[in-house]
């Protein structure tokens, strides 16, 4: 859904935002649903920041104030850390009012730049954030960019 890539040093880091679930939307007055769908992504992904990437418990907030708790964060090889949880939503914008709990996905991905040279990928969680926590930490906050392939499904 929503994504930020940016280097520090000669770590790569990449963070990825996703959500899965279904909203309820209600239009006022009604709209083409395909409108509806994109001004709903718009709203969904307005004003994401995620900080605390070098942490066991990174924080996400977003403009349209979603609440987003998380329930775990696993490391996973060779170079990611991912936190799952949930995420309420209750935003409302031009008419159009989304409502309900999604689960959502940030995936934090660290790997060497391309200056860095020949270096392998850490083997162990520990290894990951030894090599790459202190570059982690530097970084204040990322916002995060609504990814350009989205689509909104109807629920079954």
């Amino acid at each position: 859904m929503a994504a930020a890539t940016l280097e520090i040093g000669k770590v790569a880091v990449t963070v990825r935002l996703s959500f899965d679930g279904a909203l309820y939307g209600c239009r006022r007055p009604p709209g083409v649903v395909e409108r509806m769908e994109a001004e709903a992504l718009d709203l969904l992904s307005k004003g994401l920041f995620v900080s605390g990437i070098d942490t066991p418990v990174a924080t996400v907030t977003g403009a349209a104030g979603h609440r987003f708790v998380q329930e775990r964060a696993v490391f996973q090889p060779p170079d990611s850390r991912l936190y799952q949880g949930l995420c309420g939503v209750g935003a409302s914008r031009n008419g159009l009012t989304l409502t309900g709990i999604l689960g959502y996905r940030l995936e934090v991905r660290a790997g060497w730049a391309r200056r860095a040279g020949e270096r392998g990928p850490p083997e162990t969680a520990a290894e990951w954030c030894e090599l790459f926590g202190g570059q982690l930490a530097s970084i204040g906050g990322v916002v995060l960019r609504r990814a350009s392939v989205l689509s909104l499904g109807t629920p079954p």
